[in-house]
C-alpha cells in the first residue's frame, strides 16, 4: 500500500504555498514531515484528505487518483487524520467517541436493526468490543464511560488518535499529536505510535518535536517555504548541512529550537484549558 503526492502545487492567488513536492508513503513505516512553521506541512495534509484543492499536481492511494475525490470518499477509502486542535464531542462519553465513526459503515443496517432487535444487540456489543481494545492500546479503558470532557489535555490528544485508528486506515495522518504535551505525555506518545506500525498502515507523522521525530521515524521529508528540500533516514537529515542551516541549525540552535517547542506546548495546552484552543 502506498500514498504518492505527484508535484503538487497549491497557489492561492500570488502566493505559493507548496510548490511541486512529490512524495511516497509506504504502509509499514512511519513517515515525518517537518519545516519551520509556514513551510506548507499542514497544507500538505489537507491536501490529501481533501480539505483543500489542488492548483495542480496528483494524490494516488494505491495506484487509484483520490485528488478529485470528495472528502469523505477519501475517508472511505481509507485515509484518516488528526487535528493540530483537539476536535472531540466534550460531552460524550469516551467510547461514544469511536463509536460514531464506526456509523458510516453501519448506517444500512438500521432497518435491520428495527425489525431483528436481537441483532442490533449482537452488534452493538461486538463494537463495544472493538471500541474497548482500541481504548485499551492507548490507556483509555478505565475512561471509557467518561465525558470526554473529564480526560486531561495529554488523553485528549491520544483519544484523538484512537478515534482516527476506528475506521482501520490505510493511512493515518498525524499534525502535531505532540502539541501541548509534557515531556512524559510525549514519551508516552512515542511508544504509542512505535507500536501502531504494522504492515498494512503507513503513518505521517506532521511535527515540531524533533526528539519524538527522530526517534520514531523511518523516513523524514524537510519542507522549506513551500518546496521539498531533503528527504531520506533520520541520520541523514540531522547529517545534512541544507537541513542543519535551514531547520535545525547548530548544536545551540537546536537546542532553542527545543525550548521554543516546549514553550508552544505550554501555550498551547493553557489555551485548551482556558478553552480557547
Amino acid at each position: 500500500m502506498t500514498l504518492e503526492f505527484r508535484n503538487l502545487t497549491k497557489r492561492y492567488g500570488a502566493v505559493t504555498a507548496i510548490n511541486d513536492v512529490s512524495m511516497r508513503f509506504e504502509a509499514g513505516k512511519i513517515h515525518a514531515i517537518i519545516g519551520p512553521n509556514g513551510a506548507g506541512k499542514s497544507t500538505l495534509v489537507n491536501l490529501a484528505t481533501g480539505s483543500y484543492e489542488l492548483t495542480s499536481g496528483e494524490i494516488y492511494l494505491d495506484g487509484q487518483a483520490i485528488h478529485r475525490l470528495q472528502k469523505y470518499q477519501i475517508s472511505l477509502a481509507g485515509i484518516a487524520r488528526t487535528f493540530q486542535n483537539i476536535r472531540l464531542f466534550d460531552r460524550m462519553q469516551v467510547i461514544e467517541n469511536i463509536e460514531v465513526c464506526l456509523f458510516p459503515a453501519e448506517a444500512r443496517q438500521v432497518w435491520r436493526d428495527l425489525v431483528w432487535p436481537a441483532s442490533a444487540r449482537q452488534r452493538r456489543e461486538t463494537r463495544l468490543a472493538y471500541c474497548m481494545t482500541l481504548l485499551e492500546q492507548f490507556g483509555l479503558e478505565r475512561q471509557a464511560f467518561d465525558e470526554a470532557a473529564s480526560l486531561s489535555y495529554g488523553r485528549q490528544r491520544m483519544l484523538e488518535i484512537v478515534r482516527a485508528l476506528a475506521r482501520r486506515p490505510r493511512v493515518l495522518l498525524l499534525d502535531e499529536p505532540a502539541a501541548g504535551l509534557n515531556e512524559a505525555e510525549s514519551a508516552e506518545l512515542r511508544e504509542r505510535l512505535k507500536a501502531l506500525r504494522r504492515p498494512d498502515l503507513a503513518i505521517i507523522v506532521i511535527e515540531h518535536d524533533m526528539d519524538l521525530v527522530m526517534s520514531i521515524s523511518d523516513h523524514v521529508y524537510v519542507l522549506q517555504n513551500g518546496a521539498l528540500l531533503f528527504d531520506g533516514t533520520p541520520d541523514e537529515v540531522q547529517a545534512s548541512q541544507d537541513v542543519q542551516q535551514a531547520y535545525l541549525g547548530t548544536e545551540n540552535e537546536l537546542e532553542s529550537i527545543r525550548q521554543l517547542a516546549q514553550r508552544r506546548k505550554s501555550v498551547r495546552r493553557l489555551r485548551h484549558q482556558a478553552g480557547t484552543a
